[in-house]
C-alpha cells in the first residue's frame, strides 16, 4: 500500500492548524495589540504547560526576551511586519507552533507582494530553484534588498527553529522563503538582487518585480529541487536499483499503524532478498515522526542481533492548564468531560519522581518491546541512512537506533530534533481568544535510551555531501544525498 501524502495550497495556508469559528475577525480589522495580547497569553500558556520550557533558557532569560520581541512587535509600523515576532521558537522545541487560523491566513496570503523566485538554502548559501527565469537556475545570490543572504537567512533563524541548539532547520524552511521573506516587507514593488552565475564569479545586478499571490504559487510549484518528489508524495516508496544492486526505501512518516508499516517493510526487504542486492539505503530526510515503535519496527529488519529499545516519557505537568482555551482537532472547545479524560489519562500513566517531574509509569509502557529480536526477513548488508533537518522525532530515534548499533552510515546533515529526547506524543491545541490564532504544545518530552540529560544537539551524520559537490549535483538535476551515496557504492566505501 503506497498511500499519498497530503500537502496544503500553499506554505501559508499549510501553516494553519484548525478552521477558525465563523464569528473570527479578519485579519485587516486585527491590530498589533491584539497580536501582543495573545502572543503573551501563549507564553503563560507555555510557562505551565510545556513539558519542560527552561530546559535550553533559564526563566529570567526568556522572559527579558519575550519582552524585547514585544515592544520590537510594536513599534513595527505593519501590522503584517510584527508577525515575525512570535516568541514561541524561545523554547527551542521543534514540536510547539504558534499558526494564524485558515482564513487569516489566507487573507495574509492575498495581500503580500512575493518574492518572485523559489530558492534553495544550503549551508548559509543561497540559490535559485527554477528554470527559464530572469536570473538562471542553480546562480547564487548574494543579496536582496543590499542585504546579505547571510544576515537574510540570520533575520529568518527564528522560523526555522529545531530542537535546542540544532541549525538545520532551514531544511524545512526553504520551501517557505517565498512566504517567510516576504512578511519582512510585505508591500514591497521590486527587488534588487545580485547574484553570480553558475561557474562564474561575476557578480551582477538585477531588479526583480514583485509577484502576485498567483504568480508566487505557481513559481513554488516550479521549483526544481527536491529532485524526488514522488517518493516524498507517499509515506513510504520503494525503489529498486538492479545494476547497482541498491535498494532504496523513502519513509516520510512514522505515523502509522503496525499491521500497514510491517507490510511495507517487509514487502521491501523480502524484494531486496529475492533480487540478492547488497546494500540499502533509508531516506529519512523528510520524515516528521510519529510512533518511535515503528522506528524500532524499521530498525529491525536491519538488526543483527536484538536491540535495545528503550524510552520513557515526562512532564512537569499532568493537569491541563488554561482549560478555557482548549480545543479539539477540529477547533471545537474542549469539554469539561473531555479534559478530566485527559487528566485521568496521565494521572494513571505517570508518577512523580523526586525532581518534580512526572515520570511514565509501566502501565504506560505497557507493550513496550524493550529486547526487540530482528526481523526473519532482516537485511544483512550494507545499510546507508539519509538525514537532515527535517528528519525529526520518532525519524532522529530511527537515525539513533543506526547510529548507536554501528548497523549503517548516516549521510546528511544534522536531524531536526535531539539525539536524546524530544517532545512527542499527546498536543493540546489553544483557540487563542483575540486573534484565533493556534498554538499547539506537546504535553510531555520523549527520553530516548532513558537518557536524563540532553545537550540540544541531533544525530550528527557519519559523511556530509561537500559543498562543491552539492553543487555540482543540483546543477545536473541529481539529488545531492542520493548521488553522493550512489558514488561511495561505486566506490565500494
Amino acid at each position: 500500500m503506497k498511500k499519498l501524502l497530503t500537502y496544503g495550497a500553499s506554505a501559508i495556508l499549510a501553516c494553519a492548524c484548525l478552521q477558525a469559528p465563523a464569528q473570527e475577525k479578519k485579519l485587516a480589522s486585527l491590530t498589533k495589540e491584539d497580536f501582543i495580547a495573545d502572543f503573551r497569553l501563549a507564553v503563560d500558556i507555555l510557562k505551565k504547560q510545556h513539558p519542560n520550557p527552561y530546559k535550553f533558557i533559564d526563566s529570567a532569560t526568556f522572559m527579558h526576551r519575550v519582552d524585547s520581541l514585544m515592544d520590537r512587535m510594536a513599534k513595527e509600523p505593519d501590522m503584517m511586519t510584527s508577525l515575525q515576532y512570535s516568541p514561541i521558537y524561545l523554547v527551542r522545541d521543534v514540536h510547539t507552533s504558534l499558526r494564524l487560523s485558515n482564513d487569516n491566513s489566507r487573507e495574509l496570503y492575498s495581500n503580500l507582494r512575493f518574492f518572485p523566485y523559489p530558492v534553495i538554502i544550503e549551508r548559509e548559501r543561497m540559490f535559485v530553484n527554477i528554470k527559464g527565469a530572469t536570473i538562471p537556475y542553480g546562480a547564487e545570490i548574494l543579496s536582496i534588498n543590499n542585504k546579505s543572504v547571510k544576515d537574510i537567512l540570520q533575520s529568518l533563524s527564528t522560523s526555522a527553529y529545531s530542537d535546542g541548539f540544532i541549525t538545520t532547520g532551514m531544511d524545512r524552511l526553504y520551501p517557505e522563503f517565498q512566504v517567510t521573506f516576504s512578511l519582512l516587507s510585505p508591500h514591497q514593488a521590486t527587488y534588487p538582487v545580485t547574484w553570480t552565475a553558475p561557474g562564474s564569479k561575476e557578480t551582477r545586478k538585477t531588479t526583480l518585480p514583485a509577484a502576485d499571490p498567483g504568480s508566487a504559487f505557481h513559481a513554488t510549484r516550479q521549483s526544481v529541487f527536491p529532485f524526488n518528489v514522488l517518493q516524498r508524495a507517499y509515506y513510504i516508496y520503494n525503489d529498486y536499483d538492479d545494476s547497482t544492486k541498491t535498494g532504496r526505501l523513502t519513509v516520510n512518516t512514522f505515523a502509522l499503524n503496525e499491521q500497514d508499516a510491517y507490510k511495507e517493510f517487509s514487502e521491501f526487504f523480502r524484494e531486496v532478498k529475492k533480487r540478492n542486492f547488497r546494500q540499502v539505503i533509508i531516506d529519512v530526510r523528510s520524515n516528521g515522526g510519529g510512533d518511535p515503535a515503528i522506528s524500532a519496527l524499521l530498525y529491525s529488519f536491519m538488526a543483527e542481533a536484538p536491540f535495545r529499545n528503550v524510552y520513557n516519557y515526562r512532564t512537569r505537568n499532568i493537569d491541563v492548564a488554561y482549560p478555557e482555551y482548549a480545543v479539539a482537532d477540529n477547533g471545537r472547545r474542549l469539554s469539561d468531560e473531555d479534559i478530566q479524560g485527559q487528566k485521568n489519562f496521565f494521572y494513571q500513566r505517570f508518577d512523580k519522581d523526586s525532581s518534580g517531574f512526572y515520570v511514565g509509569n509501566a502501565r504506560l509502557k505497557d507493550g513496550l518491546m524493550e529486547n526487540f529480536p530482528p526481523d526473519k526477513d532482516a537485511f544483512h548488508g550494507k545499510v546507508y541512512v539519509l538525514t537532515g533537518g527535517g528528519t525529526v522525532s520518532a525519524a532522529t530515534y530511527f537515525a539513533t537506533l543506526v547510529q548507536k548499533n554501528k548497523r549503517g552510515v548516516i549521510i546528511g546533515k544534522e536531524t531536526g530534533s535531539g539525539e536524546a529526547a524530544t517532545t512527542a506524543a499527546w498536543f493540546l491545541r489553544y483557540l487563542l481568544p483575540r486573534t484565533k490564532c493556534v498554538l499547539t504544545v506537546p504535553r510531555s518530552e520523549l527520553n530516548f535510551f532513558n537518557a536524563v540529560k540532553d545537550n540540544g544537539r541531533g544525530i550528527m551524520p557519519d559523511k556530509e555531501v561537500p559543498m562543491d559537490k552539492f553543487m555540482e549535483y543540483i546543477r545536473a538535476d541529481k539529488d545531492p544525498e542520493l548521488s553522493y551515496t550512489m558514488d561511495l557504492i561505486q566506490k565500494g566505501l
